[in-house]
């Protein structure tokens, strides 16, 4: 006969499993393959996650996907992927597209004294027909259950960044703006709805060093605050 406390237990992993099933967060299996030509994702060459997967549910609120600078105007057979100012903190990266399903993550980049490395070979970007315009790369390390951004270099920096939000539905966005201690650096408001991905440029030019915020307030009063560093001796 089962007791009272045998009878929690069980309810206790019961419902802990129907969370794992149905929560929409919970990392994709990254299976290994003998194929390397597969366009699915898999691990490849034992540094990383790459390929087409079904892409989880998304959240009904917006979000940074995108936090970059780059040159590129083609894929090269290697495109250097580096993100600096992280010290010896593995910084969390992840490529993705939504063009095609595509992701990379769980990249296993080289630590060097101009920060963290990694060549990636570019074909399954090119065998899946992903157009690089339509690349979202972000790179960033957990403190203190907050995360910081940092800039992802494709190839080399374009002298600015590209920021890029996803909005699953219809939104304004009366508040748009870059600041710095409280100070406005760049402020685009948007005032027409859209939903998708709506994308702000900052040229940095001879902006300071140290933490800047990307500061959003929807039509609806919904306020995000993305906290990213800048260095311009790291481009």
């Amino acid at each position: 006969m089962i007791n009272n406390r045998s009878s929690f237990n069980y309810k206790l992993l019961f419902i802990g499993l129907l969370l794992f099933c149905f929560n929409p967060k919970v990392a994709q299996a990254c299976p290994r393959t003998r194929n390397p030509r597969s366009l699915a994702y898999v691990r490849r060459e034992n540094n990383r996650c790459e390929g087409l997967q079904r892409r989880n549910i998304s959240s009904s609120t917006f979000d940074l996907i995108s936090f970059s600078t780059s040159n590129i105007n083609r894929y090269p057979k290697t495109l250097n992927i580096r993100v600096r100012g992280t010290g010896r903190t593995r910084p969390i990266i992840e490529v993705q597209s939504f063009f095609r399903n595509y992701r990379l993550d769980r990249v296993k980049a080289r630590y060097t004294a101009f920060g963290f490395n990694f060549p990636l070979k570019t074909g399954v970007l090119r065998r899946a027909a992903i157009p690089w315009r339509k690349l979202r790369s972000l790179a960033y390390i957990n403190r203190n259950s907050n995360r910081i951004y940092f800039p992802v270099i494709l190839g080399k920096s374009s002298g600015k960044y590209k920021f890029i939000i996803n909005s699953p539905r219809r939104n304004t966005f009366p508040i748009f703006k870059i600041r710095r201690n409280g100070k406005t650096i760049l402020s685009k408001p948007r005032k027409t709805p859209r939903r998708g991905h709506i994308t702000l440029t900052w040229k940095y030019g001879k902006a300071p060093a140290g933490i800047y915020e990307l500061y959003i307030v929807n039509g609806k009063g919904k306020r995000r605050t993305f906290r990213f560093r800048h260095n311009p001796r790291w481009l």
